[in-house]
């Protein structure tokens, strides 16, 4: 009895040791993924679906840094999360992505290992500019506006506040474009572009892009100035333009006249700055010496500058005159 109750014992310690065993051991794991498409523009997100069975799943994909062939030489891959990955190159060429799956023991001293690879070519067809700006002027603040038709508007101020000065901003500029793409190429009328260079914004100016699989977009780029009054007088007395640090569409128009002065139709002097500026008010155009405003209270200019090339190219400018008495 004593030796059956012993045998009993062994052969229960043996099948626990035998299925303790088998939970250590790692199962073999399989390595399988969907790639939705294979072609890609550069920027242009790829989704990898995850369709083996493992534990742990990362995907290499084939560019700088993420290199299955370099792993060895600290290149990493990325891991899957819940059976999906994406990820956008950001560089043309032709990449092996590589999707590598392991299982292992729990003391982690059997690691099984499976990978399945596929090819994917990335493209970079941009010709799309993104934005244009004036980066010397004012911290690269001063940006075009895509206006349709391939055309964008370069506004430029003929003075701005900074550090209470106000400085002269020419119309010889550095430009600066914005485009996602590192290999197509910029030509500013024929020219390869260069940023280092200054380009003269009184004309208009043809711009070329050329992306890096042959397609290209043309684009002009115009400039206008905000208009502004280059003189303005009342009852004689000259005003003051005062500039704001921070728009460059508004200004102040500050007057000081004698007391017991009649303000209520009063017809100002003043002059534009270029022939292609006109002063309105409340929508009807106004004439030096002869249209008459009521300044005893503030009174709003529109003065408006139309593009000599393209007249239906217009910008703002908002003059707020101000007349205190002396």
């Amino acid at each position: 009895m004593k030796t059956f109750k012993t045998t009993i014992f062994m052969m229960l310690a043996a099948v626990a040791v035998t299925a303790c065993s088998n939970e250590d051991e790692a199962t073999q794991p399989t390595a399988k993924m969907t790639i939705e498409q294979d072609t890609y523009n550069i920027n242009e997100s790829m989704t990898v679906h995850f369709t083996g069975d493992a534990e742990n799943v990362v995907i290499y994909t084939g560019d700088t840094g993420h290199d299955y062939e370099l792993r060895e030489q600290s290149n990493t891959g990325l891991v899957v999360n819940k059976g999906l990955f994406t990820y956008a190159y950001t560089t043309p060429g032709t990449y092996k992505v590589v999707c590598l799956v392991t299982n292992h023991s729990n003391e982690g001293s059997v690691v099984l290992r499976d990978t399945c690879s596929a090819y994917v070519h990335v493209k970079d067809d941009v010709t799309e500019i993104e934005r244009i700006s004036a980066p010397a002027v004012y911290y690269d603040e001063v940006f075009a506006e895509a206006i349709g038709g391939g055309n964008w508007l370069m506004v430029l101020p003929r003075k701005l506040l900074y550090k209470n000065k106000t400085l002269t901003v020419p119309l010889k500029q550095k430009l600066k474009f914005y485009i996602s793409s590192s290999t197509s190429k910029i030509a500013v009328d024929g020219e390869e572009f260069n940023s280092t260079s200054k380009y003269d914004l009184a004309s208009t100016h043809s711009i070329t892009v050329t992306s890096n699989e042959g397609s290209v977009a043309e684009y002009k780029l115009l400039t206008l100035n905000y208009a502004i009054f280059k003189s303005f007088s009342l009852l004689g007395k000259t005003g003051t333009l005062g500039y704001s640090e921070y728009d460059y569409s508004t200004y102040t128009m500050n007057v000081k006249v004698p007391a017991g002065s009649d303000l209520s139709a009063v017809a100002p002097k003043f002059a534009m700055t270029a022939d292609n500026e006109r002063a309105y008010i409340d929508g009807v155009e106004q004439t030096s010496g002869v249209s008459t405003a009521d300044f005893t209270k503030p009174v709003t200019y529109t003065l408006v500058a139309t593009h000599p090339e393209n007249p239906e190219v217009k910008v703002e400018t908002k003059v707020i005159v101000n007349v205190t008495i002396e």
